[in-house]
């Protein structure tokens, strides 16, 4: 009986080890960009034994304390593991300003994005950034660190992702922010608040929903359901994270690993711990009777939206409407006797919050931006609406500016301005044209949020945020002196606006966010909701704000009244555990003297770091071919390679390749060269009915040169670019000697490649873009042949138009293409589905249509092995040569797809696609043809 079990263990791990690095690329490869900084940053290092710091020549005045801080939450995060954190490489992408962070392995580096924004948090961004990025390297080499580079990353990676779930080593990292500084998620109400209010709100999920999400309900992500678990096991044993990765170390390929340990340690598996996790959270937050205040400006929705920010200009309300099935807008409330509705203003683009205000008849909001070519070098420009007018304006382009608001005299708008070396400044524009009119410099090592102009427009009110933590500071226009109101403390203050002399803010006081009023030295409450009420806004003696529900962010209004019964004396926030309150941690010491050093990108372009089975990363489960590759990636993303070999068992031939690309500068430039066995076809005496196979191997090399460039403009993505390649073909060991009019050199045909899209911004329900323009024009020739000739061009247009109904989609794609030659019977254009199944003539054009819709989300657990988040229908209609036919469609069809993730893994999203095809073509064997499908999106 031991053998049989024994023998089936063995099965399930060569298994395992089958699809590990399917695993890898799938589930990590694209979560990490490949994009490249600009290459005109000229990159300096600090070196140690635990970390290699590489950073912009501008960030070389603050690298130094970030390095001694790195040294201490380095040692601080793997302090209750068996094993220290190896040195790694942790790049400081300063150029890029959306705040993020991430460790990877193949190759093995970290990245911080590393400029703090205007997103209110309760200590100061680069710092927590470092310390749960630190956890992230302790998980790595306490689970997987024996496996290195040369050879073994990206299988240390797959292990990684295939045994530790991902609400576990995210919610593990959120816990150790919070343990090991005063601040850190853990700590902050606005981040826990959507699970409490469905807890208290009686909305019964399961761990699947909470760790993949939801199209229809509002769910928080496994970072938030994964801090609790991780935190609950931390309650009952502080060493058990140390205790479950170090069971796991030597068992990586020991089905369901992770539950095993789990159980061992903690007498629970995951869904176990889940229920345990949500009682125990439902104990320790009181049920809460609706205690909103009865004017509510609610609009009902069929799903979860949000209306951030109300304000009032010219008697009506404004607010910023978020929304599964829409792309952010700004919207004017309106409402009728029987029902509040509203009513679109101005559509905006890609924020890093949410964020506009109002004056007058002017709306001012910020943007994200992104160089046409290198995607880490990003901006926040300024963009102005004029109510009456309807037109919006670019005011600045390529900055760094965030939260504009608009002077009460409507001449000059402030913003933050954050430098390279993280230094801050609020500046003042003109209205007119944005230029720069004045700047008040903030102390270094302080960064300001969201300020607000006092009705006069002699002060300014906002957050601000250093090593102390959180505070309000008001800044004097006219003197530029700082004036600090509060004691520093670890809230997460938010929006403080002025109301006369009273100054209004949102702030997380007693265990929930809610409104408050500051008043000669005094703070009162204004406000006690039900889950939290935030980003207040007051009109002569009104309030408004918003409200959070668990259908979204609601618009409240009320009377100001300032009760002097309802004053608060603030303390310190904790979390809900005591052990978290009561861990120590060493104070950070001194800055020391670093030594910085110029780092030579071209001196480090090639760096091995993995064996892999698949020569596309398993981009697609087409014709898999089993093989083997050593791949190459620098840490900077500007060059990779790769050596080969893989056998194609549909031909029974062997390839043995090498490529290169290189893509630092503005073109990205591919070589490659491939020696493989191909199978061809000949005819007998011109015979078309007599065919005779026949085999060779070739030398095979190409090059490629890309042009890619795409840019964001409001609610809009264009891209657009050339492509140009060549390549050089030498065949021999022919198996038909008597083979005639066989070319064995092919020398240099050319290809080149245009185009231009031009699509809408998808809304999270969209299955295509609402609209969109897509071009591409292709030329093919052979300039350089005398044996051979021929050439060929196609055009293919792709367009996007809205359907019925929301979130519908109507696709039209118009394709047409002329050859002759060596491409004669070439197809470069889209085909008709089914176009395998039938005789066609050459085609000349086609015209596809193509109507999705979405059909249900169902939010169902497969057990499990699966989560079913959606099912989609399509119907379609296919022409062909259009000048041939008559009206009726060459194909028609209809299909389902289903959007569903596996196991306890939040990405990739997988869809199983089945369609229906009729072919109305007489020489189809089989009229109606079903086709199946399964690929995956991040």
């Amino acid at each position: 009986m031991t053998s049989i079990y024994n023998h089936k263990n063995i099965n399930i791990s060569i298994l395992t080890i089958f699809i590990l690095t399917i695993n890898s690329s799938i589930t990590f490869s694209q979560l990490f960009d490949g994009s490249q900084s600009h290459f005109r940053i000229k990159w300096k290092q600090i070196n140690t034994e635990k970390f290699q710091l590489i950073f912009p020549e501008e960030f070389s005045s603050a690298a130094p304390a970030l390095a001694a801080r790195l040294e201490v939450f380095i040692e601080q995060t793997a302090s209750k593991l068996n094993r220290p954190s190896k040195k790694i490489s942790i790049i400081l992408q300063q150029n890029h300003i959306a705040q993020n962070g991430f460790v990877q392995l193949a190759p093995r580096k970290s990245e911080f994005y590393s400029t703090p924004s205007s997103i209110a948090d309760n200590q100061e961004w680069l710092p927590n950034l470092a310390l749960h990025e630190s956890r992230h390297f302790a998980q790595f080499d306490n689970l997987t660190g024996n496996l290195k580079s040369p050879f073994f990353e990206q299988l240390a990676l797959a292990l990684f992702g295939l045994n530790l779930p991902a609400w576990f080593f995210e919610g593990d990292a959120v816990l150790q922010e919070t343990l090991f500084s005063n601040g850190g998620r853990g700590r902050l109400t606005s981040w826990n608040m959507p699970i409490r209010a469905n807890i208290q709100s009686d909305l019964s999920f399961d761990l699947n929903k909470y760790v993949h999400g939801s199209f229809k309900d509002l769910v928080p992500s496994y970072y938030t359901i994964g801090y609790f678990m991780n935190s609950f096991l931390y309650e009952k044993d502080p060493e058990i994270h140390g205790k479950i990765l170090e069971e796991m170390n030597g068992k990586l390929l020991r089905p369901f690993n992770f539950e095993r340990s789990l159980k061992k340690y903690s007498a629970q598996k995951s869904n176990q711990l889940f229920k345990s996790t949500i009682q125990d959270l439902t104990k320790r937050w009181d049920k809460v009777t609706d205690i909103n205040p009865p004017n509510s400006m609610e609009i009902m929705d069929q799903f979860p939206t949000d209306y951030f920010l109300p304000q009032i200009a010219n008697g009506s309300v404004y607010a910023l409407q978020h929304s599964r099935q829409f792309t952010p807008r700004i919207i004017r409330l309106e409402s009728n006797n029987t029902k509040q509705l509203y009513k679109k203003v101005v559509q905006i683009g890609q924020q890093l919050t949410p964020y506009f205000h109002t004056q007058g008849n002017f709306m001012v909001w910020d943007e994200y931006r992104k160089d046409p070519r290198f995607e880490k070098q990003t901006y926040n420009i300024i963009n102005i609406y004029d109510i009456n007018t309807g037109k919006t304006r670019h005011l600045t382009h390529n900055t760094r500016y965030y939260s504009p608001i608009l002077s009460t005299d409507l001449r000059e708008i402030a913003v933050v301005e954050v430098s390279l070396a993280n230094h801050v400044q609020v500046v003042f524009l003109d209205i007119k044209n944005g230029n720069k009119l004045d700047s008040i410099p903030i102390p270094i090592g302080t960064h300001i949020q969201q300020p607000q102009f006092s009705p006069a427009g002699d002060r300014l009110i906002a957050i601000a945020v250093n090593q102390k933590g959180t505070n309000l500071i008001e800044i004097d226009r006219n003197n530029k002196e700082l004036r600090y109101l509060l004691d520093w403390s670890n809230f997460q203050l938010e929006r403080p606006i002025y109301a006369g002399e009273r100054i209004v803010f949102k702030a997380n006081f007693n265990d929930k966010d809610d409104i408050y009023v500051f008043e000669n030295g005094n703070i009162s409450s204004l406000t006690n909701s039900q889950f939290g009420a935030f980003n207040p806004f007051v009109d002569k003696d009104t309030l408004y704000y918003n409200t959070y529900t668990t259908n979204g962010y609601k618009v409240m209004k009320q009377l100001l009244i300032n009760d002097t019964e309802k004053r608060v004396i603030p303390s310190m926030v904790y979390t809900l555990y005591p052990n978290q309150n009561e861990a120590s941690y060493a104070s950070l010491s001194p800055v020391k003297e670093y030594p910085i050093q110029n780092y030579n990108v071209t001196k480090h372009s090639f760096n091995f770091h993995s064996i892999t089975l698949s020569g596309n990363d398993f981009e697609s489960f087409d014709n898999l071919k089993p093989g083997i590759f050593w791949i190459s990636n620098d840490i900077l993303n500007t060059t990779s390679a790769k050596l080969g070999y893989e056998y194609d068992t549909e031909i029974e031939k062997s390839t043995y390749s090498a490529e290169v690309s290189y893509q630092r500068y503005f073109p990205k430039i591919s070589l490659s060269y491939k020696n493989r066995g191909q199978l061809g076809q000949a005819t007998r005496n011109g015979n078309r009915d007599s065919i005779i196979n026949f085999d060779y191997r070739e030398h095979y090399l190409a090059a490629d040169i890309q042009l890619p460039f795409s840019i964001y403009r409001g609610n809009k993505v264009y891209s657009y670019g050339v492509n140009m390649g060549t390549s050089y073909q030498k065949r021999y060991d022919l198996s038909l000697t008597t083979l005639s009019n066989f070319n064995d050199i092919i020398s240099f045909p050319l290809n080149y490649q245009i185009y231009f899209n031009k699509n809408s911004l998808r809304a999270a329900m969209d299955i295509l873009p609402r609209w969109g323009q897509n071009l591409s024009f292709t030329y093919r020739h052979l300039p350089f042949e005398s044996e051979l000739n021929g050439d060929m061009w196609s055009l293919r247009t792709n367009f996007y138009f809205p359907g019925f109904l929301f979130n519908h989609s109507l696709q039209i794609r118009y394709s047409m293409q002329e050859s002759s030659g060596r491409y004669l019977y070439s197809n470069d254009i889209p085909l008709v589905n089914g176009f395998a199944n039938f005789r066609s003539p050459a085609i000349k054009n086609t015209l596809l249509f193509d109507y999705r819709l979405p059909i249900a989300y169902p939010d169902w657990s497969i057990g499990n092995m699966a989560y079913l988040k959606r099912i989609r229908g399509v119907v379609s209609a296919d022409y062909q040569n259009l000048e041939e036919s008559d009206l009726s469609p060459k194909t028609t069809g209809a299909g389902l797809s289903f959007d569903f993730n596996v196991f306890k893994y939040p990405v990739p999203l997988f869809t199983f696609g089945s369609r229906l095809t009729y072919i109305n073509d007489k020489t189809a064997k089989n009229r109606i043809v079903p086709t199946f499908s399964l690929g995956y999106t991040y």
